[in-house]
């Protein structure tokens, strides 16, 4: 029990300082084009039995990511003003390297795109130029009256941009996730 308490210990620290970071940083996003990009070190407590990065760590990862570009675009004031909740709807990641002890590596935040209801992130946990993982999350945010349409959060981060396409495997992604929370829905 220890072990997992000073473990989550370790991710809330990286909490803090993102969202420290954030409150004291100026909004510089004005683009769903510029991403986000955080240096991070492959910590022991980030280790599984095989002594490299734990699987569950990526996305513990890229929930900071997502969290350092959503303040980045200046939606931090609405989630306290507005008292928004930022939801995860589904994610999926693929692994291509694993990443050893203290090895240094960045995690690339950017908006893939979005339609009513969802964004669309993309994240890349990289070395240099090699890409070690690719994930994709779609998130909203509800607020007391229900979700908060995509061009509601646009407009708060002063975008007035189109969403640009997604990528053909996140429009691929994105429809077999329908199908599956399709067969949650038949469960009721």
């Amino acid at each position: 029990m220890e072990f997992i308490e000073s473990n989550n210990m370790n991710m809330h620290l990286r909490l803090v300082k993102v969202l420290t970071a954030g409150f004291l940083r100026k909004k510089f996003n004005t683009s769903t084009r510029t991403p986000s990009t955080m240096t991070m070190r492959v910590w022991p407590m980030d280790l599984d039995f095989n002594l490299h990065k734990n699987n569950g760590r990526y996305l513990s990862c890229m929930d900071l990511g997502r969290f350092d570009l959503a303040f980045r675009l200046g939606l931090h004031i609405p989630l306290i003003k507005e008292k928004w909740m930022p939801l995860v709807g589904s994610s999926t990641i693929r692994y291509k390297k694993s990443l050893g002890p203290f090895q240094r590596f960045d995690l690339v935040t950017n908006i893939a795109g979005w339609d009513e209801k969802w964004i669309f992130m993309q994240q890349e946990f990289r070395v240099g130029d090699v890409v070690y993982a690719r994930g994709c999350t779609k998130v909203l945010f509800r607020g007391k009256t229900g979700n908060v349409p995509s061009k509601t959060l646009m407009a708060y981060a002063n975008i007035d941009e189109s969403s640009p396409e997604l990528p053909q495997w996140i429009q691929d992604w994105h429809h077999a996730d329908q199908a599956l929370g399709k067969t949650l829905q038949l469960q009721k």
